[in-house]
This record gives C-alpha cells, sequence and structure tokens, in this order.
C-alpha cells in the first residue's frame, strides 16, 4: 500500500478466490509476478482486439471463480459485412467478451477528492464487481489498448488493490487484459487487469464470432470513421480529423 492510502477493502492477500493449499509466499510471489509472467501465445491477435474494443461501452461483467471465467457485457463499434461484401448499416454492437482459464483477477475501485493528495481505495470484492462496473453508468472503456498490455498502467495502482482473486498460483497465464472506468467531479477511477488463457465473443443473438471476424468489424467500422462514413457515427465519438 502506498504510503497516505486509506485502505478500506480486506487485505487483497487474504481474499477467498486465493488458491487453496498455496502458501502465503507463492501467492504473493504470484501476485507480484504480474505481466511478466505470461506465457504469450503469439497466436491472438492483441493489436486488431485493441482496435476492436475501442470506445466500447461497457454494460457489466459476470466472474466465475468455480468455471474461471470472466464475461463482460460490452457494446462495440463493429461494421459486419454482408454477403454482397458491402459494410451493412449495423446498430446493435452488444457483444458478450468470455475470458477462459482465468488465473487471477485484481481490481482497484478509488476515489480522488480535489483535496485530497492520496486516493480513498474503496471496497471491492469478485462477487460485486458487476455492481461496481453497472455504478459507472455505461462508461467506455477507457484508453486504447487492453489486450496484452505492458506494465506501464498496473504499476500505477498495483499497491492499490480492492481485491486480488488469485485462482492459479501454478502456471502462469497466456494473456492479460486490462481496462478502466473513469468518471468526472471528484472522481472514481476502477482499474481491473484479468490473467487468462483463452477468449470467445458471441454477439446480440448469442451466434460465436471468431476472433478474426471480431476485429475485422471493428477495423471496418473504424476505416468507415476515419473516411467520414455516415454509418460510423455514433453520440460522444469524435468525428475524424
Amino acid at each position: 500500500m502506498t504510503s497516505g492510502a486509506r485502505q478500506t477493502a480486506l487485505d487483497p492477500t487474504s481474499t477467498p478466490e486465493t488458491a487453496p493449499g498455496a502458501a502465503p509466499g507463492e501467492v504473493v510471489a504470484r501476485r507480484d509476478a504480474g505481466h511478466d509472467s505470461r506465457a504469450l501465445d503469439p497466436l491472438l491477435d492483441s493489436e486488431g482486439l485493441n482496435i476492436a474494443l475501442a470506445e466500447a461501452v461497457c454494460l457489466g461483467s459476470a466472474f466465475d471463480p468455480h468455471g474461471r471465467t470472466l464475461c463482460l457485457e460490452l457494446e462495440v463499434l463493429r461494421l459486419p459485412e454482408t454477403r454482397s461484401g458491402v459494410a451493412a448499416e449495423h446498430r446493435d454492437g452488444r457483444v458478450r467478451l468470455t475470458l477462459r482459464g482465468v488465473g487471477r483477477v485484481a481490481a482497484s475501485l478509488r476515489s480522488q477528492r480535489w483535496n485530497h493528495v492520496d486516493a480513498d481505495i474503496l471496497p471491492l470484492a469478485p462477487d460485486t464487481l458487476d455492481q461496481a462496473i453497472k455504478s459507472f453508468g455505461g462508461g467506455r472503456l477507457h484508453g486504447w489498448e487492453f489486450v496484452d498490455v505492458d506494465d506501464s498502467g498496473w504499476s500505477l495502482w498495483r499497491e492499490l488493490l480492492s481485491f486480488d482473486a488469485v485462482l492459479d498460483t501454478e502456471r502462469p497465464s497466456a494473456h492479460v487484459f486490462e481496462f478502466s472506468q473513469e468518471e468526472g467531479v471528484d472522481p472514481r477511477e476502477l482499474d481491473v487487469r484479468v490473467w487468462f488463457d483463452e477468449l470467445s465473443v458471441h454477439d446480440a443473438t448469442g451466434a460465436e464470432l471468431s476472433p478474426a471476424h471480431f476485429v475485422a468489424d471493428g477495423k471496418r467500422w473504424w476505416a468507415a470513421h476515419d473516411a467520414g462514413d455516415p454509418r460510423a457515427v455514433r453520440p460522444g465519438i469524435a468525428p475524424p480529423l
């Protein structure tokens, strides 16, 4: 914990989701290993996924520690292609992003008052993560990089954790997913980092989208946006320069 920060949640090293039988030293070592512990899988198109997830609205989440999955309900910017090869108008961008083989989830919910030097760390647990996300009222994912990001963001809040649920102390996860939510005056901020092995995407009808398909739809939307295409106009999204 950084000096002066007021911890108002449980000690993250003692969360119920910590793997049973793991020695405290192993848990701390696993926790502190962070991003460098990943067994990176070069087959995942992290750059393309970052484009497809840019400016996505986060609507909620579902965390299953027993099944080791974390799902995010998102509204993304995508422009599917019709069979004729022409990108179609598509207003329903809701998708369900499922991270599987989750080895760890860490989160920091905090408030920074204008007259306080240090942030107040707010109570949060794995089973209330969905409630915390929804409390931001459908905020867009902050930033432009989410999949297999480096440690630059994590290093700023890794000592300000509301919870740290370690599900696997034995094997490094293949990937990380990191996202944040923010709000304005006397702002709260939520940062979440998930270590996982695989991901899948389903659209609003429940149909699975391959990662390549999902990425292509996202790239098509942003290409249309940059070209001034009216199909790629959304409230809150700045027009092309």
